[in-house]
């Protein structure tokens, strides 16, 4: 079953579309003779064929590269060139400055980000695993549904991916996270259902390696 996957086959479809409409309006029986009915017989043709090629053209291949976060500890594999960005978060009478590398999907509302900040003074004795839990309350709290939480077999340090849901704004997200020292990285793909799009997203998050601070 053939499937429209990207906003240039969308395009393409409605090119072959008002082709078919302009060729049945110029060859129809009974059109009239005029300048018009002349310009549907050219263009209608014309938008068929070149939105049939449009349509059939392969598309590029994805040029994966890992990324790096500015002090090399962390990496991931973008399908591009990521931008860098600097934010600061503020929890309560906290703020904490984010250092991200971020990057939209063209033709699809996918976006993937890269980044990481300092631990807050209270969560540095916590575990690795009590860090893990008090991110997934946190992000309960703020309306998602936590579809997947695993914690990484053998991963040193240890890294959880999570998958969650926001069902009112039809979106998911899906969430790799590491400590390493007092900082804690994040790669994050976030993505609506009409863009889903599994061969993007989960490659991005299974490329998510942290090594220790320092090594």
């Amino acid at each position: 079953m053939f499937t429209i996957t990207n906003v240039a086959h969308i395009d393409s479809v409605i090119q072959i579309v008002l082709g078919v409409f302009f060729t049945w309006r110029g060859f129809r029986p009974k059109a009239a003779s005029s300048r018009a009915t002349k310009i549907f017989r050219v263009c209608g043709p014309a938008l068929v064929v070149i939105g049939g090629l449009l349509l059939l053209k392969p598309e590029a291949a994805t040029a994966w590269e890992r990324a790096f976060t500015t002090d090399r500890v962390a990496s991931v594999e973008f399908p591009g060139a990521p931008k860098a960005q600097e934010s600061v978060d503020t929890l309560g009478d906290v703020r904490v400055k984010r250092t991200s590398f971020s990057y939209n999907v063209p033709g699809k509302d996918i976006a993937l980000f890269l980044s990481f900040s300092q631990l807050l003074p209270e969560a540095r004795g916590m575990t690795d695993d009590q860090l893990n839990e008090a991110t997934v309350a946190f992000m309960t709290s703020q309306g998602h549904k936590v579809l997947e939480n695993e914690k990484v077999a053998g991963s040193s340090p240890a890294t959880y991916r999570l998958t969650l849901r926001q069902e009112e704004k039809k979106a998911t997200t899906q969430i790799a996270l590491a400590c390493a020292g007092e900082n804690v990285y994040r790669a994050v793909a976030s993505w609506t259902d009409s863009e889903m799009d599994k061969s993007i997203t989960d490659r991005f998050i299974r490329s998510f390696a942290v090594s220790d601070a320092g090594e």
